[in-house]
């Protein structure tokens, strides 16, 4: 199935709330005379939903190494050292 630019773009301003009120009824009685629209919605959530859950992931792994640099490189000693008395308090 096949979306078109400006469907897609119906479809955005729905989801992400960026609809007036007059254009939310408008697209809810587009919901109920294009059964097919539903299901182009619930096509994007999801789409929405995996590159949320990759961009979280993402910036674990980026956080993950900046500690792993931080906390085992022999030049970043002292800052090591003052974030372990800072909580060791």
């Amino acid at each position: 199935m096949k979306t078109s630019l400006n469907e897609l773009l119906l479809i955005e301003d729905f989801l992400l709330g960026g609809n007036s009120e007059g254009e939310s009824t408008l697209m809810q009685a587009r919901l109920l005379l294009q059964p097919s629209l539903k299901e182009s919605i619930s096509w994007q959530q999801k789409t929405y939903q995996l590159v949320n859950t990759y961009g979280r992931g993402q910036l674990r792994q980026e956080i993950a190494q900046v500690h792993q640099k931080l906390f085992s490189a022999p030049e970043h000693l002292s800052f090591r050292q003052k974030v372990m008395r800072f909580f060791a308090k």
